[in-house]
């Protein structure tokens, strides 16, 4: 009898681990669309959203002439770039957040430092404004400084965070530039890429 009963919950236990291993858990939420926007690239020629139609993309925010986190960030998006180069679905975006001095010149010479493939990853710059409005109000990352013409590399500050968008262009995450934050990232992106 003892036997029976431990044979019925040790089953039971298996079954409990079983089911939740295959339970259907909830996908990534899709939070918002992510902005249209008419820029230019690194290689000097117009850059709009709709360039992305159908392409799962990852974005971040720097500046080349950041002496903080921007370099460390940049770093960050190359090891991206490495682990999704698999994911032809995938592209990277860096948006900078200094246009006044971020030329498609300087940011292909800043790519370049850092072993970007331009057919996978694009530095993007433009007006300020059209630059704002797509980061602050449609990333929704925040930007201070960049529209004060005597603002120095110290005087701009922004978001750190990198941004998941699906093939449809919602929003779908937000990552710190953590390790364990990017490795994840990494793998939503191969989720999305698959959905």
């Amino acid at each position: 009898m003892r036997n029976l009963a431990f044979l019925l919950v040790a089953s039971a236990v298996i079954a409990g681990v079983i089911g939740f291993l295959t339970l259907d858990r909830p996908g990534l939420p899709a939070l918002y669309p992510m902005p249209s926007f008419e820029l230019t690239g690194q290689d000097g020629k117009a850059f709009s959203s709709k360039a992305l139609e159908g392409k799962v993309v990852v974005a971040n925010f720097v500046f080349t002439s950041c002496p903080t986190v921007c370099p460390t960030l940049t770093a960050k998006m190359a090891e991206l770039q490495k682990a999704l180069a698999k994911e032809e679905q995938v592209h990277l975006m860096s948006f900078s957040v200094d246009p006044k001095n971020d030329t498609p010149e300087v940011l292909k010479a800043y790519g370049e430092k850092f072993g970007q493939d331009p057919s996978r990853w694009t530095f993007v710059t433009g007006d300020l404004a059209e630059v704002m409005k797509a980061v602050e109000l449609g990333f929704r990352i925040g930007v201070t400084g960049a529209d004060d013409p005597e603002a120095t590399a110290f005087d701009i500050v922004h978001g750190e965070h990198f941004v998941l968008v699906d093939a449809k262009g919602m929003i779908r995450g937000y990552y710190a530039p953590t390790p364990e934050a990017l490795a994840r990232l990494a793998e939503d992106a191969r989720t999305v890429a698959a959905e």
